[in-house]
């Protein structure tokens, strides 16, 4: 039996003899109750990371339909909890991006996020298929992806557009996916109801090659006017009646309305968003009105 009762363990072991000689002395007096111990347990906090201080965060993808010739829609489960510091929590404005990558590769690709920020823990994503997306382009529902943290500043706030009556939005190829999400948000979005004007200029190779046509009549009860823009409107198996060209050349046949209250969202090739910006402020929009989302 462990003796934890008593001051002095060596009290048992006293012969007869000793004991006569101290009984002049206190006898040893006995605890009652367990000794108090000479250390104390060392406390220990256990500090969770949250998902955006870590590196990358294993989710799964949800489905992989087809959007359009050589694009698809990838949907990815990131979790509901939105506790400061989560994915979903962390994306606010449309036009913030991530980096993913399959398990065990080192290199990752940039994807803005399609799908307006929500609360019901999935992004999407439209993929173009290229080698550097090739990976995740051919992803199955139930596979697992690496994700990093939300990233990028995103177009603009709501007090950023908040003095604007017109917005333009402009738009080619894949570039269409942050738009999508800036229309459809209520979060930090460009709340089309609320404007005198906003028109969309969604540029394309050919239309088999345009992503979101079944959404296009849903954004036009909601006051935004789509004009698709094709370059080359003869390569694809549709006869093409609209306008063709660059999303450019359809902006300076219309011109600018009311140039000192409109704000422009751009997203796409280099030559397209630096053409608008330059033809933008030539008119008169204010330089500090056109967003975009890198």
């Amino acid at each position: 039996m462990r003796n934890v009762g008593f001051v002095s363990s060596g009290l048992s072991t006293l012969g007869s003899s000793s004991f006569t000689a101290k009984c002049s002395q206190r006898a040893p007096q006995l605890q009652r109750g367990p000794v108090e111990p000479s250390y104390r347990p060392r406390s220990w906090k256990i500090s969770m990371k949250t998902q955006q201080e870590t590196p990358w965060n294993l989710v799964k993808v949800l489905s992989n339909n087809e959007a359009a010739e050589d694009h698809r829609i990838i949907a990815v489960n990131v979790g509901v909890t939105g506790s400061k510091g989560s994915l979903i929590d962390s994306y606010r404005i449309p036009g913030m991006y991530v980096q993913i990558k399959l398990p065990g590769e080192e290199k990752a690709g940039f994807y803005a996020i399609s799908s307006a920020p929500n609360i019901a823990g999935v992004f999407e994503f439209l993929v173009k298929n290229s080698p550097s997306a090739e990976s995740f382009y051919n992803l199955q529902a139930g596979e697992m992806v690496e994700m990093s943290p939300v990233g990028g500043k995103g177009f603009a706030r709501s007090a950023d557009l908040a003095n604007a009556t017109d917005i333009l939005l402009f738009a080619n190829g894949s570039g269409i996916a942050p738009i999508r999400g800036a229309i459809e948000s209520r979060l930090n979005g460009i709340a089309p109801m609320t404007r005198k004007s906003v028109k969309l200029y969604y540029g394309c190779r050919y239309p088999e090659r345009m992503a979101y046509q079944d959404r296009f009549q849903l954004w036009r009860e909601n006051n935004v006017e789509v004009i698709p823009v094709m370059s080359q409107p003869d390569l694809g198996k549709e006869e093409w009646n609209g306008k063709t060209g660059y999303v450019q050349d359809a902006l300076k046949a219309d011109g600018v309305a009311n140039p000192e209250q409109t704000a422009a969202l751009l997203c796409g090739v280099k030559g397209m968003t630096v053409d608008v910006r330059d033809y933008l402020t030539s008119q008169g929009v204010p330089n500090e009105k056109i967003f975009l989302n890198f």
